[in-house]
Parts: structure tokens; sequence; C-alpha cells
């Protein structure tokens, strides 16, 4: 089969996937050259973040695509319903199990830790020859809500738990009292009770999907709902976060800071003010990206073209053939 990779990301890994897929031949697109490979293409992977670049006149192209599957765990730009009415299966990766969430939790809790225990400061101060400062806030008994319990949440709940802090979740549904007993979750609450929630927490971390009913949730409102001096951590969709509403937080002081890995708009441009605010940590978009996550993702993948090759089911399908 002909396994076609789409994104300057994913393109630029092509001698690894020439070599993981023997039995195939790999071909690799942008958008610039994705309407001249797509007609050939049996398998088409993206990462999350590009769907909505595949348009419905690419999909109509693509004459012999039998899956399109996600690098990933997101869905979104996705067109299901066009996919369905074209027999053309769509597949995701889990997060949990395959080093997604692992990793996405271990930058969550990097950016607690240089928040928290003002890592900024003490550096300054080392390089100021001054000891024994700043004190700083520790996970160790601190409240910490993580919004969103999907494999995502429900890994960093486990993490933070584990390291001492109190967790309390938030979600849309809730999760059997079985489940947050699992995942150290000591107190729950609906996501209509997001303000509510986040009230006492010193630290406030976003795991939800991005949705309409999801998009800039975190808002004025919801800053304003946040204890003061708390922090905000989001490493899940940048289109969560009005990020006007987050610099007026962090610029009043309402926040004590924020840590960022995922943005409104990627890459970041040269005069976005989160780039130099003293009370900002931020990574670019590298929470799954570890060796063992893409290898993991990667066999996760290559297990459902085997599947497809052989007719058998696919596994984590999400609407589709």
């Amino acid at each position: 089969m002909k396994i076609l990779f789409y994104s300057k990301e994913l393109s630029q890994r092509k001698d690894d996937f020439v070599a993981w897929l023997p039995e195939h031949e790999v071909l690799t697109a942008d958008e610039d050259t994705v309407m001249e490979r797509i007609p050939d293409a049996d398998v088409l992977i993206t990462r999350p973040g590009v769907g909505d670049t595949i348009s419905r006149g690419v999909l109509e192209a693509a004459g012999k695509l039998r899956l399109w599957h996600q690098w990933g765990a997101g869905l979104e730009g996705l067109d299901f319903e066009f996919c369905a009415s074209r027999g053309i299966a769509v597949c995701n990766t889990p997060s949990r199990g395959t080093g997604n969430a692992e990793g996405v939790t271990e930058i969550a809790i990097l950016h607690i830790l240089l928040l928290g225990r003002k890592y900024a400061f003490a550096q300054d101060n080392i390089k100021k020859g001054k000891m024994f400062s700043p004190s700083g806030v520790s996970l160790w008994r601190a409240d910490v809500c993580v919004v969103g319990l999907g494999n995502l949440g429900r890994t960093l709940a486990e993490r933070l738990s584990a390291m001492g802090a109190r967790v309390c979740g938030v979600n849309r549904t809730p999760p059997p009292p079985e489940t947050l007993e699992e995942f150290g979750v000591k107190e729950f609450f609906p996501l209509k009770d997001l303000k509510k929630a986040v009230a006492g927490r010193r630290f406030v971390v976003a795991a939800l999907a991005l949705s309409d009913e999801t998009r800039e949730i975190f808002d004025d409102s919801f800053f304003a709902a946040m204890d003061k001096g708390a922090f905000f951590i989001n490493v899940a969709r940048g289109g969560l976060v009005d990020e006007a509403a987050l610099l007026r937080a962090l610029d009043s002081e309402r926040l004590a800071g924020a840590g960022l890995d995922v943005f409104a708009k990627e890459p970041l441009e040269s005069d976005n003010p989160l780039l130099t605010h003293k009370n900002v940590t931020l990574t670019p978009h590298i929470g799954g990206l570890t060796l063992a996550a893409q290898r993991a993702i990667f066999d996760f993948i290559h297990d459902n073209i085997t599947r497809l090759a052989k007719g058998e089911p696919l596994a984590a399908q999400r609407r589709g053939a």
C-alpha cells in the first residue's frame, strides 16, 4: 500500500518511516503537494492540528484512500461525515499507554515546578551569588485542579497525586467513583461548575479536548474565579484559552504565573507578549515529543495499517466507514 504522511513535521521524518515500513511505499506531502500525491494514497496520516487543511476537494481527489489516521489523539479538523460517505475509516491514536499522555503530563509538571519553585528567580540569584532564596510553592500538599479527565487528565491526576498533591477533577460527564479513586481524584465537579471548582486551588491544569463548547473557556470570568496568586497551566490545546484574558490576569497580578506548551496560533509571532512576560514559562508544543512516544505511536498506526491490509477491525476507530 501507499502511505502518505502529510505535514512538514512528518515529512521531515521520511527516512524513519521508510525504514519502519519496508513492506509499503512511503509518500510525503505538504499543502503545496498534497493534491498531486493524494490520488495514489491508500492511507493518509496527519498530525493533530492540520486536519482542517485537508479540504473536501483534497478528499475527493483521494480515489484510493481507505484510512485517515491521526498521529496523536486530537480529532479536531477531521471531516468525519464526508469520510463516512466515501468509505474512508478515520482513526486516532490513544494518548495513554502510547507515551503521549505520559509525556504531556511530564511537561505539565515541569511547568508547575518551574513556576512554583520560581526557577527564573533562582537562576538570577545563583548568578548573583545569592543562596537560600527564593522560597517557593511545593506540589506536596498543594491543591491542584485538573480540568478534563480523559486519558491526559487521568494520567495527570495519577502523577500529581503520587507527588502528594490534593487533586480535584473537572469533566463534562462524571467518571465512575472507582475511576476517580484509582487515579487519585479526591473531589469531582461537572464542567458547568468549573468556576466553583478552581476556587482555592494553587494550580489549575487544562487537559480538555477542544470543541465548540470548550473554545476559549478559559476567559476573563474564569481567571477572575481563580484564587489570587494561583498558577495556570495549559498543555492541551491553545484554542481553549482567551490569550488576551490570560495576559490581563497576569498583568494585573491576579495570577502568579502561567505555563504554556500550546498556543492559539502556532508558532508564536515574535511580538507576542507571552514571550517576554516575566511570570510565564513556555515550551514549543513538545509535550508528546519523546522518543518512546514517537515509536509507540508509530507502532500503533503500523498495527492499524496491517489490520487494514488484512481486512481486520481497526483499533481506536472514531466515526467513519
